[in-house]
């Protein structure tokens, strides 16, 4: 089953779904729906075909139907983990890039978890003679371990379990065994499938502890905009600033994103009057909020005192003694500042430029904007002078 892509998989797969296509943003929610061609990809993997411009490899672990986890494959053959986000920002920014799909099964996909995640417990260039004293080891010990063996960038994997093999994972086939296999047809299977006077590495894990990608979305799917959307979106960034100075800018990169003194918070702020885990930012129908977590001396917006703010860019949020700039990506709106009626020329109503009258729904402040603003083809984004919340006026 070797597949077809330019320059073929590394991994052992049990069927090919897609191969070399161009990867459009809805295949992924295809995936997660169990539609068209990717309805039977609950258990798989995607990866990058090789290019000349960029040797290494992008792959994304699909399990049950959502992206589960991530890593890039070196031309050396090295793989290192990744955020899903990664994957995602990489196809987003190399738009020229193949993708194919492969079926696995969940023993395979937490196979390459382990091969990804973990440190072997035993490496280095074998002969088969040293695979045979391995083997005695492991069966002697009834050991659960994993088994890797590496020749010219592929990978062929054999999954022990009590000291027998369970499963083991070649290019051409998957051989499976519940009772636990003979070494002896292993070893003649290895025989057959290493190509000739090529070195083969062998690496053996016996922690096979894995865990998903830290953006892996837990529970039902909420993909905001769609699964490519949700993982290319921008992130929101806080510029944290003390009584006297800016001291840093941070990206928020995950939700909830933690506020407070303990170390294990998101941002730690030290300050006697900040609680430990004090606020968190959310996100809350594709919007970002902030929201008070039980703390002893709660938090300010904009200079008011509450419990849950909608937040718009650039919002101050005040927690002990520190101030908290939130940047958010830019709104495509056209930002327009209301202009308070206590300003307004009192010969307004005789002005070229006539305005109408605007509530903030935030804060209530009343004022006005232009007509022509307000009602071109261009869609308006007001900004309050009060509290500083910006609003698309019904009817604009």
């Amino acid at each position: 089953m070797a597949g077809t892509a330019s320059g073929g998989t590394p991994f052992p797969f049990s069927g090919v779904v897609l191969e070399d296509i161009h990867p459009e943003p809805a295949l992924f929610d295809r995936i997660l729906e169990g539609e068209g061609e990717l309805s039977s990809l609950e258990y798989g993997f995607c990866m990058t075909s090789v290019n000349e411009d960029a040797p290494e490899r992008r792959y994304l672990l699909i399990f049950q139907g959502k992206p589960y986890s991530a890593g890039v494959m070196s031309a050396k053959g090295s793989i290192e983990p990744t955020p899903i986000r990664d994957f995602f920002v990489y196809l987003a920014q190399n738009p020229h890039i193949l993708l194919s799909f492969f079926q696995a099964d969940p023993v395979l996909l937490k196979s390459i978890l382990v091969i990804q995640d973990s440190t072997p417990d035993t490496e280095g260039a074998s002969e088969l003679i040293k695979i045979e004293n391995l083997v005695v080891g492991l069966m002697e010990g009834r050991s659960d371990a994993l088994v890797t063996l590496i020749q010219e960038g592929r990978f062929s994997i054999v999954f022990v379990k009590g000291g027998k093999v369970v499963k083991a994972y070649f290019s051409d086939k998957i051989l499976q065994a519940s009772g636990g296999m003979e070494w002896l047809d292993l070893f003649k299977k290895i025989q057959v499938d290493q190509i000739k006077g090529k070195q083969v590495r062998i690496r053996v894990f016996q922690d096979m502890a894995t865990s998903p990608a830290p953006d892996y979305l837990e529970g039902e799917p909420r993909y905001t905009g769609g699964v490519f959307r949700h993982y290319t979106r921008s992130f929101p960034e806080i510029i944290v600033r003390d009584r006297t100075r800016t001291l840093r800018r941070v990206t928020v990169g995950e939700y909830p994103f933690i506020i407070g003194r303990g170390q294990d918070a998101d941002l730690t702020l030290n300050d006697p009057g900040i609680s430990r885990k004090h606020a968190a930012l959310e996100e809350k129908n594709g919007r970002v909020i902030v929201r008070d977590l039980d703390s002893l001396n709660g938090i300010f917006v904009n200079d008011h005192f509450t419990r849950e703010f909608t937040l718009q860019d650039g919002d101050r949020i005040a927690v002990g003694s520190y101030t908290l700039q939130v940047v958010l990506p830019r709104s495509p709106a056209e930002d327009v500042q209301l202009v308070s009626r206590s300003s307004d020329d009192a010969t307004m109503a005789m002005d070229r430029n006539a305005k109408v009258k605007v509530s903030c729904p935030q804060c209530g402040v009343a004022g006005s904007v232009e007509a022509a603003k307000m009602y071109s083809r261009k869609k308006v984004r007001i900004k309050c002078p009060q509290c500083r919340h910006r609003f698309t006026p019904a009817g604009s």
